[in-house]
């Protein structure tokens, strides 16, 4: 009952506003018309608002996968060296809040004062900007990279898990390496690379982080910003109706996708090729081609520090300059000291601590009692428990915020820390849930039933089998969310009044104030925070792994 008031009822919220005549609150009316979606779809911009959310998608996607692949080949199937560097590397870059690394881009090419266009203005006498931060482009190739990551994760396990017979029969029949790897490797890879597509597609068709920082001066409107511009005007009246027409249509393309992304994950079932005998992956030795894989990697480490690394310098300046030597004399932390000792600043991290602590022990606390009845039952309500906490997963987060937003706008929750809370339990509930299946399914009953004949008690067996088992799980799924809840900006700024500022939401007001240094400042902290909760565990995953192996 619970979890289908936390899912269903701001769904449902969401579509009774889209058929509710304009200028009404859902529950302001009870006559339903489709005004809204014609008001949606009359505009001549609206075609070129969808083409511009899935050329967003597709392009960021593209580059993602590439570039994922060829480093995921590289760590799990060659020789290179420094490979568990690269293993570390990748998941501290999945720490840096897109927001963060949009606001070093910005500062990287921005058209008049951006670094690498004074730079090559200055070295080639150039008279305009090479490069402008300010276009699909430019979202599409942020976006990429900072995909790469997570598309790393996703990959490398198909690669890590591969029985390397196919490829060894097919050297032994002549084949070349290349070869091998064009005509054995990634077709056996290619429905984990079509799974995995169509999960970022799924993603980047919400993306909202980048279509806001860049997008909206760049005049290049996505769904996602559409919802949250109506939703939240500056000198209008909320368009709730026509929000909710436009969240609708963006859930249904999820749906869809969601739908295709299952039948992709199903036809994989007929590519597996890892058996019950011990197999170790055959490591291709790249000689000389060595030094042009470091290269490659080098390019892309570089491209993802950049940004951070001039956040990190305006963050030590008075203003926002170019590096130089005549700006060192001007370094210190007093923008540090002047964010951390604003009221905002202090009144967010209070929020922030209460937000990711809590949404985060809501979330695997409910998805422990969810799975448990789920995995253990045999009923048919276990099964739709268990499918109804998985629905959150195909609702994009602007969309679930918009939902929320209609939903307790008349009560006493908006405008509270606790909408926030509540919004980051059902968005990430998808995620918990996934996580503690996969944990409880590995655990025998026979445990359980052992202490039941030992005369142990329910809350026996639970304290002294469950949880020691499952700890590492729960700990695990705990901290996933307390990062991405801290990282998250839609959920807080499309929800935000003075009452529940948080850290993402307030450097989103920093920078637009504007006080670039300072917005730099807690920009850099955000990420040191992330990486303190991140790395340590990376670290120590990746030492298992290698020992394992």
């Amino acid at each position: 009952m619970a979890v289908g008031l936390l899912v269903i009822s701001p769904l449902f919220v969401l579509v009774k506003t889209s058929l509710t005549p304009p200028g009404k609150l859902p529950f302001e009316a009870f006559v339903l018309t489709f005004q809204n979606y014609a008001d949606a779809f009359t505009p001549r911009d609206t075609p070129f608002l969808v083409l511009n959310t899935l050329a967003y998608a597709l392009g960021s996607v593209t580059i993602a996968l590439a570039i994922a692949t060829a480093i995921a080949w590289l760590t799990e199937r060659t020789d290179l060296p420094l490979k568990s560097a690269v293993r570390v590397m990748m998941f501290a870059w999945m720490a840096v809040p897109p927001l963060v690394m949009a606001f070093g881009w910005i500062l990287l090419l921005n058209p008049g004062s951006g670094l690498v266009n004074l730079v090559l203005r200055a070295l080639f006498n150039l008279s305009g900007s090479p490069f402008n931060v300010y276009s699909l482009g430019s979202m599409i190739f942020i976006s990429g990279l900072g995909l790469v990551p997570t598309a790393f994760v996703m990959i490398s396990g198909a690669l890590r898990n591969m029985d390397p017979q196919l490829e060894n029969a097919a050297l032994a029949a002549g084949a070349g390496r290349w070869t091998a790897l064009r005509r054995v490797t990634f077709p056996l890879i290619r429905p984990s690379l079509l799974s995995t597509a169509l999960y970022f597609l799924m993603v980047m068709i919400q993306a909202f982080d980048i279509p806001l920082a860049i997008g909206l001066t760049a005049r290049v409107p996505v769904l996602s910003t559409r919802i949250y511009l109506l939703s939240t005007p500056e000198a209008a009246l909320p368009r709730y109706g026509l929000s909710a027409a436009f969240g609708t249509v963006l859930l249904v393309f999820a749906l869809a996708l969601m739908w295709t992304y299952f039948a992709a994950v199903r036809q994989s079932e007929r590519f597996r090729v890892v058996t019950g005998r011990g197999f170790r992956p055959r490591q291709w030795p790249l000689g000389r081609w060595k030094w042009l894989a470091l290269a490659f990697l080098g390019a892309y480490f570089s491209l993802m520090l950049l940004p951070l690394l001039l956040l990190l310098w305006t963050s030590l300046l008075p203003f926002y300059q170019p590096p130089s030597v005549e700006a060192l004399q001007a370094v210190s932390l007093n923008h540090y000291r002047d964010v951390l000792s604003q009221s905002l600043v202090r009144r967010a991290l209070g929020n922030t601590l209460l937000l990711v602590f809590g949404s985060a022990t809501l979330v695997m606390f409910l998805a422990s009692l969810i799975s448990w009845y789920s995995v253990r039952s045999k009923g048919r309500a276990a099964k739709w428990l268990d499918a109804l906490a998985f629905t959150p997963m195909a609702v994009p987060h602007i969309v679930m915020a918009m939902a929320l937003l209609l939903l307790y706008i008349r009560t006493p929750l908006y405008g509270t820390l606790g909408i926030l809370v509540l919004g980051h339990v059902t968005i990430y509930l998808a995620f918990g849930t996934r996580t503690m299946n996969g944990a409880l399914i590995q655990i025998h009953q026979e445990l359980e039933g052992a202490a039941r004949v030992s005369g142990a008690t329910w809350g026996t067996t639970l304290r002294r089998i469950l949880l020691p088992l499952l700890w590492p799980h729960v700990m695990n799924g705990w901290l996933w969310v307390v990062a991405h809840s801290l990282r998250d900006l839609t959920v807080p700024l499309m929800l935000m009044t003075t009452g529940n500022v948080v850290l993402s939401s307030a450097l989103w007001l920093m920078w637009e104030f504007p006080n670039i240094p300072g917005a730099a400042a807690l920009a850099m902290l955000m990420v040191f925070g992330l990486l303190v909760l991140v790395v340590p565990l990376q670290i120590h995953s990746t030492r298992e792994s290698l020992v394992h192996r």
